[in-house]
């Protein structure tokens, strides 16, 4: 199913798979000598030589060492070289942060927060499933540094991330920091201190937002009914719900950049690697996304 989604969108747009090795096989695809030469719809690869001949032979399909974290992260940086140059929209594939840090980027937290830095954007994550869409107000930090995090936020580019959303329109739940939205303070009084005001600028702007929702109920099937987006103060807050509730149907999608940057909202998975027993789906949910987001004539890059 996925090779046939992939044949039939690649009739009508250019798919570019950037791939850090020079070993593996990927019938089908063309491989290219230059990435700026394309002019036809069609399946193309790049492969970017970011490794030695010695360092190719060193990579194990499962194993992932410093070596893989500094492929991955090649790849990534030629997706963007390539995008900046002639325009298009990403497809991300995951990575595992702490690989990439072991190569060498220390300061790496995850895509959105590399893209913000790249393309000098405010960024935000946006969880998009068929029934919830979740965007946490941070997002690869400490638990302990959450509060000072939610201090920091743009506020003006938080509330123009919000409205460029791809969802429906509608009611917006704000999840409580502490359990029970703080207890009228007496469990936490962040929710008075840092996150009306966040609130009260919200509904200036115009967005139907609720005061503080105690977040171990805010996911009921009556709320996600009710709700077109949920945002949670810290990662898991909102994504474990999603994920458990969406599954593989879900998309990350990156907020905040002059073009569509999606990725699956599944990890890495080095234990069924080169196996064939990984399910595609939420690639495909994200070829899919794309494709009714993108008119014809705009192209589709794929990083691997």
């Amino acid at each position: 199913m996925s090779w046939e989604k992939l044949n039939i969108f690649s009739q009508q747009r250019q798919i570019l798979l950037i791939s850090s090795s020079s070993s593996l096989s990927y019938p089908g695809w063309q491989e290219i000598k230059d990435p700026f030469s394309i002019s036809s719809p069609g399946l193309y690869l790049w492969r970017t030589n970011s490794l030695s001949s010695s360092e190719q032979k060193s990579l194990v399909i499962g194993k992932p060492s410093a070596l893989s974290g500094k492929a991955a992260f090649a790849s990534l940086e030629e997706a963007v070289r390539i995008q900046k140059k002639i325009g298009g929209n990403l497809i991300t594939l995951p990575l595992s942060k702490e690989w990439v840090i072991k190569a060498g980027v220390k300061k790496f937290t995850g895509h959105t927060e590399y893209l913000a830095e790249v393309y000098k954007k405010k960024t935000y994550m946006l969880m998009a499933g068929k029934e919830l869409n979740v965007l946490p107000l941070t997002t690869h930090v400490p638990l302990k540094k959450v509060p000072s995090y939610l201090k920091k936020i743009h506020i003006s580019s938080f509330i123009s991330a919000i409205r460029s959303a791809p969802i429906s329109k509608g009611k917006i739940a704000f999840l409580g920091l502490n359990p029970h939205a703080g207890e009228g303070g007496k469990v936490g009084d962040e929710e008075k201190k840092i996150l009306m005001p966040i609130i009260s600028k919200m509904r200036k702007a115009g967005l139907d937002v609720t005061d503080p929702l105690s977040a171990d109920g805010a996911f009921s099937e009556t709320s996600r009914a009710k709700y077109s987006l949920f945002l949670a103060c810290y990662h898991d807050q909102g994504l474990i719900p999603f994920k458990m509730w969406e599954g593989k149907f879900g998309v990350n999608v990156t907020l905040g950049l002059d073009f569509i940057r999606v990725s699956p909202d599944h990890g890495t998975a080095f234990d069924i690697a080169g196996l064939r027993k990984a399910d595609p789906e939420s690639f495909l949910q994200c070829l899919e996304w794309v494709s009714g987001q993108v008119s014809a004539e705009n192209d589709l890059r794929r990083s691997h």
